[in-house]
């Protein structure tokens, strides 16, 4: 899915410059985690009108486990996206600065 671009950094680390399939697949996955935590919070809203306390208790806490869960999965996806994004911008710069000391 990614492509290895064969530069090396300062630290004598290959950096993997992520395509177009990479970054689908995120945002995907992304608005997958989104869609459990939509449907988390009317499965707990509907839980409130289940007569039944037995029910009521594992409905609700099924889904505050979906919802924490699915938030979990939202903000890894979203910091994994944004330091692909900053080591980006951090190899750009890299780059400018090079040809400028040439």
């Amino acid at each position: 899915m990614s492509e290895d671009t064969g530069r090396d950094v300062e630290s004598g680390n290959r950096v993997r410059q992520h395509g177009r399939w990479w970054w689908l697949g995120q945002l995907m996955l992304t608005g997958m985690a989104c869609f459990f935590v939509f449907f988390g919070i009317s499965l707990l809203a509907a839980s409130y009108q289940l007569g039944d306390p037995f029910s009521f208790i594992m409905t609700f806490f099924a889904a505050s486990l979906i919802i924490l869960i699915s938030i979990v999965m939202v903000i890894g996806f979203v910091f994994r996206m944004r330091r692909v994004m900053l080591i980006g911008r951090s190899m750009n710069n890299h780059e400018v600065d090079d040809n400028a000391s040439r």
